[in-house]
Order: structure tokens, then sequence, then C-alpha cells
């Protein structure tokens, strides 16, 4: 049994306290795709922010972002598969997130709308290097949507994933990538859904995917992967669903665990 495809979720996972990669995971990373494996980041992170982390991991090619809803071939410069939200899943995120009291976000590729730029908007946009469009309606915005974004108290980001997912899973994609981030999407979003398109694109079955992830926007992968690895440290809701548990990202684990595979001959074609 070999692994084709590696997947890693980048901020818990591959990146720990640090925001460099070590020597080590970059070698371990580039015998990876040496032996013919493709290493992929998934990632709730735009691609933008993604590719920014990558500058230093030359091996990875293939990024999945957006929680699934874009798949980039040749560094971002090839989008290959999309996944828009409709125009009524936007309106109706905004409207139930508008209940809720949370500080609604937007995302049209590098584009990041709001209607009322609060403090954590100008702070966030500083952060991330992004300029933070104000605009009256986000239910007007005339691009095409990747995800819409509720930034509230944990507790009420808890509880807001979970009604949506009981009451709206028809009609939208909900998942968490922070305690306090909610995030919405197309149905046709998520990491094991592009996961599964790149699959098919490239003869390989699920069996042959390995995928590391910590948070609760990487259950749905680590469920469907060949082979689901938790990361020490995660969130508990990873160990309920995970075939291994990696060493935390602090310690290399993704580049450990997979040393041991190269050494077993389990990565590759």
């Amino acid at each position: 049994m070999k692994y084709k495809i590696i997947a890693l979720d980048i901020d818990g996972t591959l990146k720990g306290d640090s925001s460099l990669m070590s020597p080590y995971m970059t070698k371990i990373l580039e015998e990876c795709t040496a032996r013919g494996a493709i290493v992929s980041v998934a990632t709730g992170r735009s691609l933008k922010s993604a590719l920014i982390f990558l500058k230093q991991a030359p091996m990875i090619e293939t990024i999945i972002s957006f929680q699934g809803a874009l798949v980039s071939f040749e560094k971002g410069a090839k989008n290959v598969w999309e996944t828009f939200m409709s125009r009524q899943q936007v309106s109706l995120a905004v409207d139930l997130l508008s209940k809720r009291g949370v500080d609604i976000v937007a995302y049209a590729g590098d584009d990041v709308y709001v209607e009322e730029m609060t403090p954590w908007a100008e702070a966030y946009g500083e952060r991330n290097g992004v300029q933070i469009v104000q605009v009256d309606s986000l239910k007007e915005i005339p691009k095409d949507l990747y995800r819409v974004l509720g930034v509230g108290d944990p507790g009420i980001i808890e509880t807001l994933e979970s009604d949506l997912k009981a009451e709206y899973s028809d009609h939208l994609y909900a998942t968490r990538s922070l305690p306090h981030f909610c995030e919405i999407l197309s149905t046709e979003a998520g990491k094991d859904k592009a996961l599964d398109w790149m699959c098919r694109q490239s003869d390989a079955r699920v069996e042959d995917v390995i995928a590391f992830g910590n948070g609760f926007n990487d259950v749905e992968m680590l469920k469907w992967a060949g082979r689901g690895v938790a990361m020490e440290g995660g969130e508990s809701v990873v160990f309920e669903v995970c075939d291994d548990i990696a060493k935390d990202p602090n310690q290399d684990g993704v580049a450990l665990y997979l040393e041991n595979l190269l050494v077993n001959n389990q990565i590759g074609i």
C-alpha cells in the first residue's frame, strides 16, 4: 500500500508556533515528491495567504484553499476547480449570520468585503496584508463568492455551526476553521470534495490519500481519506474520526510520520 496523494492542513499541522518550516520538514516533503507523490496543502486560508506561507515549500505546487472551494495548480498560477456560492446561498448566509450578532465577511478571490468596518475587520486586513472593501450590501457584490464568514464569541460560533448543520445542510456547507470563525460555503465545497476531485484527475483512489489535520474543518477530510492523521494538540473532534495520531507541529509531527512511511516504502507510485 502506497500513498499517492498527501494532503496537509497548514495552521496547527504544517505550521506550529513558528511561521518557518524546518529544514527537516522540507527535506521529507521533497523526498515524498521525488517518490512520485502529490503533496498538497488543504487549508481554510485564502489562496493568497496560503501562497505566502508556501514560499518556503517549493515542492508543494497543488493548493486546496478556501476550505476546498478552490483547487490551484502550479503554485496558484492555474485555478483548475472552483465552487462558488449561489446568490441564494449568499443571501441566506448573510441573513442567518445577521441574526446572531457576529461580524460578517465575504470573500471573492483575493478581495475581502464587509458591510461595516469594525475594529476586528481593520485588524484582520492589517494582519493578513489585504484591503478590506466596505460595501452597502454583501448580497449585491458583483463577483462570485467563495465563502461568507461569521466571526464572534466561540460559544455563539459553536452553536451557530451546529444549528446550520442541523437545519441547513441541504442548502449550505458550514464549518469552523477556528473557535471564533464559522465559514459558510457552497454545498459542493469541502476539503474532502476537493481531494475527491483530485483523485479523479490523477487516477488515484481514496485509499491512496493520506491526510493530516488538527481542526474542526479537517473532520470531513480525515474521515474521508484512506488514512486520516490527527495532530497532537488538535481539537477533540479530530481524534474521534482519525485513523492515527502524529506529534504536534512544533515537533515536526508531519515530517516524522511521513519519514516512517518513506522508510517502509509506503509513499509514491
